[in-house]
């Protein structure tokens, strides 16, 4: 099969995913995420083209407590829906209340909220929220003292999560030896 230009063909669908981390004090952090669906039209030969079609419009909130990056609270909104029974999903949300974002964020939360016991583009939502809320959380105090140390637990919560964060790869080496110094006063 001919691999295709990703920008052949008229767009079809098409999803904004925004994301913003704010800095609430107290080590916590508010995570607001907007989901927006539209469709483009493809009209039958001879028919007239016609507009996009907003689809979706979603917001989820998670405030997120450090270091162990706890989640405290949740909130969802659905200013645009296809369907009348799509609001309610929402009240599965509050079963994220609780969550640590740490390995095995992503099953706990399609436990909890996927399938059935959800809306489907919300729980794809929650899941993105996870990942930003830890860069969003380093971001906001990932530059105090003993911030970057392997002692701190939101570090901890990192390790294993991906290539660069391997137990074993360069990068928590530095780290180590960093905590290693900063422990010896040097």
């Amino acid at each position: 099969m001919e691999k295709q230009k990703t920008t052949s063909g008229k767009p079809v669908h098409t999803r904004k995913v925004e994301i913003n981390t704010y800095d609430l004090g107290d080590h916590r952090v508010l995570v607001e995420g907007k989901l927006v669906d539209t469709r483009n039209p493809t009209p039958l030969p001879g028919e007239a083209g016609s507009e996009s079609v907003l689809v979706h419009h979603l917001i989820a909130r998670i405030w997120v407590q450090g270091p162990d990056l706890r989640i405290t609270a949740v909130e969802a909104e659905m200013p645009r829906i296809p369907r009348v029974m799509c609001p309610e999903a929402l009240p599965a949300i509050q079963q994220l209340v609780g969550l640590k974002i740490i390995t095995g964020f992503t099953q706990k939360v399609k436990n909890r909220i996927g399938d059935v016991k959800g809306c489907s583009h919300l729980t794809n939502l929650f899941l993105t929220l996870g990942p930003v809320a830890v860069q969003g959380y380093f971001a906001a105090y990932g530059r105090r003292p003993g911030a970057r140390s392997l002692d701190n637990p939101a570090i901890s919560r990192v390790i294993d999560s991906c290539h660069v964060w391997r137990k074993d790869g360069p990068y928590v080496r530095s780290l180590a030896e960093t905590t290693a110094k900063e422990k010896k006063g040097g």
